[in-house]
């Protein structure tokens, strides 16, 4: 294994090149364990394991009548269109509203299929799709020109039309609600409603996000506004591949999979990295985080619901941010709701009063 890049905790300084913040409230956040904690996965962004949600989408426990529930897997391949072939998995297959979630932070099938489940139990009414995006889980790895979140979405609106499930409502976690905001901006006859369940924004998402998921790669083109110590710089697709998160991509992968994966130009995977991170670097000061507040306020979504967890102390998705969006974002409206349940009782009858049946 190669040595790993180390990141300093950021300090008063550091943060201050980002955005203003009081000494309380950067020592409340310290304490919190909001961005550092003892919970680690690869596929998640550090500090989501202190998130009330957590336990409800990553590993959710089975709630009753889902494990018993039809579940049909399809590898789609989006050529010639999209260079890339996604994994699928749908719950409720025969089901006439559909519901396609998207998993938060660098989720797949595998950690967030047990949340996509329990909704599906729920409502059999209800086809709960829920897909890998490129480069995570089983699906296939692609590095894109353009910005991770919107390669994704540009890929979500392939696949939707090659699932025949259009209009669809989404279901976008953190991460995965970034990609669907592409989508709405771009494809809005894609979506009969939105649900973004939590909205990402704010300056200390923007820094924090960029560097952990694509900036970090970048060893000899270190950001003033981090913080690293490199002691053995990543130079090759094949010391990539011994990092914690593409270690894990390759495992859970097919041989063909994986033999692309080591093909890939390591010069184009840095420069989607740079790319990808610089985008979130720049709407640091936006109401969601990757997309510009004009944006936001152009949407012709029919309807969007914003999720939250209900605990101010969650600086990657404030609720401040989450407030704002509703008076940028038309027919919008925001609910608390920390557990299952009270996802349950709130999601299922704003899919079902906004997505229209699919034609049998």
């Amino acid at each position: 294994m190669i040595n790993r890049i180390k990141r300093l905790p950021f300090s008063i300084i550091a943060l201050g090149m980002v955005f203003t913040v009081s000494t309380r409230l950067f020592s409340a956040e310290l304490n919190t364990g909001d961005i550092q904690n003892d919970v680690m996965d690869v596929t998640l962004f550090r500090g989501a394991a202190n998130n009330t949600w957590f336990e409800v989408y990553f590993n959710a426990v089975p709630t009753e009548g889902s494990e018993n529930l039809e579940m049909q897997s399809l590898d789609v391949d989006l050529r010639p269109e999209r260079d890339v072939t996604l994994h699928v998995e749908i719950y409720n297959p025969s089901a006439s509203i559909p519901l396609i979630i998207t998993p938060g932070g660098n989720g797949d099938t595998d950690g967030f299929g047990g949340f996509a489940r329990n909704v599906a139990a729920s409502a059999p009414e209800l086809k709960v799709i829920i897909y890998d995006r490129r480069n995570l889980g089983k699906s296939e790895v692609s590095f894109g020109s353009e910005p991770q979140m919107v390669e994704e979405g540009e890929d979500l609106h392939v696949l939707i039309d090659r699932l025949g499930v259009r209009p669809a409502s989404l279901y976008g976690m953190s991460s995965g609600g970034r990609s669907n905001l592409i989508l709405a901006a771009r494809y809005p006859e894609d979506i009969a409603a939105l649900v973004l369940a939590p909205l990402t924004g704010g300056p200390l998402a923007s820094a924090r996000l960029a560097e952990e998921y694509f900036l970090k790669y970048l060893n000899d083109e270190i950001l003033s506004t981090m913080e690293h110590i490199s002691e053995s710089p990543i130079t090759s697709i094949e010391e990539l591949s011994e990092t914690p998160l593409w270690d894990a991509y390759l495992a859970r992968n097919t041989d063909e999979f994986r033999e692309r994966f080591f093909n890939s130009n390591f010069d184009e995977f840095r420069s989607a990295m740079k790319a990808s991170g610089n985008h979130l670097r720049d709407t640091g000061d936006q109401v969601a985080l990757g997309v510009y507040d004009s944006e936001l306020a152009q949407l012709k979504t029919p309807a969007t619901l914003i999720l939250h967890h209900g605990s101010y102390i969650d600086y990657l998705h404030p609720i401040t941010n989450s407030r704002a969006a509703t008076t940028l974002i038309s027919n919008s409206s925001l609910e608390f709701a920390p557990y299952l349940p009270e996802i349950i009782n709130v999601l299922v009858p704003f899919v079902k009063t906004h997505t229209p049946s699919l034609s049998q």
